[in-house]
């Protein structure tokens, strides 16, 4: 028979008093990724000769779409990422450090580029499934492992002027790996900007903002709301896009402010730092060994639970795809 150490026993007694679960921590110190096409816009920005044409209209657009407008992409990433604070959480449970290792299955697809006046729009679908294992027994004991289901919709718009504007839907969820238990499920509709700037010959600079309402669902065993994590986000970023030889380096900041609205939760806010840098070498036009590190602080006021945390990120990455 397996037993639990002292210490071990003595931080979920901690968990439990703190009014809320280990699985809501996780889930609401998680940083989601934004949709794929959004992110190779933004990758696209640091070549913009050969990853993008121009329409008639001068707006730019990706090459990868196919004359027809009509294109698809599938990969797969892995990932082991060291983690200083697991539990996303300021009490004892975040003395507990861990690697956790990722493996993300993704496709999507474009439906077509329509020059619509002065822009050009593109539909976009797609969606992602990762396993997230964390690496320590000690963070195993919490039941942190999960399988993430991710699914999108999106509507994107790239001017003439450089801007671009976006509104879409995400819906994801997250199943817990020991349990096969579903444990938090959310939809996203947001809407927002990008614009490039060019900081140099070598260098560019990417603006980002948009804003969006988590509508979700949490499940919860100590009387807790299910819809406790619902808020309104409002959310912005600035980033470097450059090329050192065959590297190229993505250092950002990004601002988050959350307003909850719901259960524990109703008079709560969240101000969130977060500052990444992300160094990627590509070995072929398909295959990328990347470098990654993040460091988050979470600011928050108003819950009934103390909220605030701290984070870092820092790990290895591989990812593949290809485009037909």
């Amino acid at each position: 028979m397996i037993t639990k150490s002292p210490y071990i026993i003595s931080l979920l007694f901690v968990a439990s008093v703190t009014g809320q679960s280990n699985v809501q921590s996780r889930v609401d110190g998680t940083q989601r990724d934004q949709p794929a096409p959004v992110n190779n816009l933004l990758n696209a920005q640091s070549t913009p000769k050969s990853d993008v044409s121009q329409s008639d209209t001068g707006a730019q657009r990706p090459v990868s779409i196919n004359e027809s407008g009509i294109s698809g992409f599938f990969g797969y990433n892995t990932k082991v990422v060291y983690r200083d604070n697991p539990t996303a959480q300021e009490t004892k449970l975040n003395e507990l450090k861990g690697a956790v290792w990722t493996n993300t299955f993704f496709a999507g697809a474009s439906l077509g580029v329509f020059d619509m006046g002065n822009s050009i729009v593109t539909p976009y679908i797609g969606g992602s499934y990762a396993i997230n294992d964390y690496l320590e027994d000690e963070v195993q004991e919490l039941g942190l492992n999960y399988n993430s289901t991710s699914a999108y919709a999106l509507l994107l718009a790239q001017y003439a002027n450089g801007w671009s504007a976006r509104v879409g839907v995400t819906y994801t969820m997250d199943k817990n790996t020991e349990t096969d238990f579903e444990d938090y499920s959310e939809y996203f509709p947001n809407i927002g900007v990008m614009k490039a700037f060019a900081v140099s010959q070598t260098t560019t600079g990417v603006f980002d903002a948009y804003i969006g309402s988590h509508s979700s669902t949490i499940a919860t065993g100590l009387g807790i709301p299910e819809d406790n994590l619902d808020n309104i986000e409002y959310a912005a970023s600035y980033g470097l896009i450059t090329s050192y030889g065959n590297l190229k380096l993505f250092p950002k900041y990004l601002i988050s402010y959350k307003d909850f609205s719901n259960g524990q939760n109703v008079n709560r806010d969240d101000l969130t730092h977060n500052l990444s840098v992300k160094v990627d070498y590509p070995l072929t036009d398909s295959f990328d060994i990347s470098l990654m590190s993040i460091y988050t602080v979470r600011e928050s006021s108003g819950a009934l639970v103390p909220s605030d945390y701290k984070n870092f990120d820092g790990g290895v990455g591989i990812t593949l795809n290809s485009r037909f």
